[in-house]
């Protein structure tokens, strides 16, 4: 890892800890004022932002993040016509990205008001909230010339404080919005997540647009569109080969994002309202140490990934940039393994005795602590797949990213069926789309084990299947830690079974059993206590 990439994720991380630990105090003001079918309808708002966001941006973010590395930021300073070619092709680049994202919002947003359940219309505020959402979405959307620029001249500093003072100014903004709400008399509503959201982008598209205009005017170009007079550029806006690549890389942006944000999709066509906003606040208490760590982690690689297996000046240098790219990644691979090792085993015991201080009486119930309980397994799975795809889309030819499409086609319908079969059929809830979930991140993990596995014995000819076993083997922890981990949870989820919502279901609906399931569903202090001093003990090994 490089000086400059290790700087950019520690920044990352640094950024994640700060402004989650900061918002972690707001949202929990911010909790004691809503009901989960408020959360469930502010998760659909959310998620038809997000929708938009991410189908409109990330090919393009990942095709840059691929560009050959042809000079660095030292060498444009003595290039400046350089400098200034390559900055002004990354804005006309990202004004692709804006009238792509405007369209698809405007489609989106029609389409979602004219389907909406009626209770989702008549929701106090609710008008007023979904055009602040539409507005705060074109404002990210705006943003984007500013944030490529700061991504490709990895200026981690600017980001990291654009994003933790946003993510700060959105929590604040919204539990004043909701207490002012509640102390003149107003019915409670979605408002204060609409203005939250108004006022993240707001401050994002500033300060990102303050940091990105210091550069262009050292390097001579503009944050507008400017025609580039050069053969390679469409319509003397946009680099042709970028195009492409990003062209090539969107339909396997869109089933990314049809796995990634499936849980919601689903829950919204199946679920009630509560439903949606429990699981919404499950998955931002589980998957915390997600985005805290292996998120920036993942973004640091997939830069780092995308720029040293982009050069390839010479052979010799090409199989030192693929050892270390290996060697980064088995390391990264190797971490999370351990990390997830006493996560399963010592945090689901312990849910229970939190939740009370988490969570207000409102959200606090069995169904919930259960749900957060589940949500935990899935946290490996998840981060695992996030590096190993990282890695996967860094070195992918478009003719394999186009085989990669196939492949997501076929998990993402997989992964519906799951997912229906355990809502509908089994009736499981919330914890049966954690385990449909753990499905799609197992599908998705094995297909990138199979293409990194075939890529290293291409790279490395005779000596490839030798490599690649070292490769998994340096990834994966000593036997011995794998067994206490696997006996500690065995151990675990053998003396819950008894009382989880989850198992009591199954055991409903296969032996047709009524009034099988205990009152309390939750095992008591002393028993909890109990099992984590038995995971501690097998843990420990490691």
């Amino acid at each position: 890892m490089t000086a400059s990439s290790l700087s950019m994720t520690m920044y990352l991380i640094l950024t994640q800890v700060s402004s989650r630990a900061l918002t972690f105090i707001g949202n929990q003001i911010l909790l004691r004022f809503l009901s989960p079918t408020l959360l469930g309808i502010a998760v659909q708002l959310e998620l038809l932002s997000v929708t938009v966001l991410y189908s409109a941006r990330e090919s393009l973010r990942v095709a840059l993040q691929r560009r050959p590395k042809t000079s660095n930021y030292a060498d444009a300073e003595e290039d400046e016509s350089f400098a200034t070619t390559r900055g002004q092709s990354i804005v006309n680049l990202a004004y692709l990205v804006i009238g792509v994202g405007l369209l698809l919002g405007l489609v989106s947003e029609v389409s979602y008001f004219l389907k909406a359940n009626v209770k989702i219309l008549l929701s106090p505020d609710f008008n007023a909230a979904f055009i602040i959402y539409s507005i705060a979405t074109a404002i990210e959307l705006f943003a984007e010339p500013s944030f490529l620029i700061i991504q490709q001249n990895a200026m981690s500093a600017a980001r990291a404080k654009a994003e933790t003072v946003a993510a700060i100014t959105r929590c604040l903004s919204a539990c004043v919005t909701a207490v002012v709400l509640r102390y003149t008399g107003q019915v409670p509503s979605v408002l204060p997540f609409a203005i939250g959201q108004l006022t993240y982008a707001s401050v994002l598209f500033s300060l990102y647009y303050a940091a990105a205009q210091t550069v262009s005017r050292h390097r001579h170009f503009r944050l507008l569109p400017v025609p580039i007079d050069e053969p390679e550029y469409l319509l003397t806006l946009f680099n042709r080969p970028i195009v492409y690549l990003a062209s090539t890389m969107y339909m396997q942006s869109i089933f990314k994002l049809l796995l990634t944000e499936g849980d919601a999709f689903i829950l919204s066509a199946f679920s009630s309202l509560a439903d949606q906003g429990s699981f919404h606040l499950a998955a931002n208490y589980g998957g915390l140490l997600a985005r805290l760590i292996f998120q920036p982690l993942e973004e640091g690689s997939r830069n780092i990934f995308g720029r040293t297996l982009s050069t390839t000046t010479s052979s010799s240098a090409s199989t030192t940039n693929i050892q270390a790219a290996l060697s980064h990644l088995s390391s990264l691979v190797h971490f999370y393994l351990l990390a997830a090792c006493p996560l399963v085993t010592l945090a689901p015991p312990l849910v229970p005795l939190l939740s009370s201080f988490l969570f207000g009486s409102t959200f606090r119930t069995p169904a919930l602590t259960s749900l957060l309980s589940t949500y935990i397994y899935y946290i490996p799975f998840m981060a695992v797949n996030g590096i190993l795809d990282a890695f996967a889309t860094s070195i992918a030819t478009p003719a394999q990213f186009r085989l990669q499409s196939v492949f997501m086609a076929l998990f993402t319908a997989l992964y519906a069926l799951v997912a229906w079969s355990l809502l509908q059929k089994l009736e499981l809830g919330a914890p049966g789309l954690v385990w449909a979930n753990i499905f799609n991140m197992t599908m998705r993990i094995a297909w990138s084990c199979w293409f990194i596995t075939s890529w290293i014995k291409q790279q490395y000819g005779d000596m490839g299947e030798k490599k690649a076993k070292a490769f998994w083997s340096n990834c994966i922890p000593h036997t011995a830690v794998l067994l206490a981990t696997v006996t500690a949870t065995g151990l675990t989820l053998a003396r819950t079974a008894q009382s989880s919502p989850f198992v009591n279901t199954i055991t409903s609906n296969t032996t047709q059993a009524t009034n099988a399931t205990a009152a309390d569903g939750d095992l008591d202090v002393r028993n909890r206590i109990d099992l984590v001093a038995q995971a501690t003990l097998f843990t420990v090994t490691m």
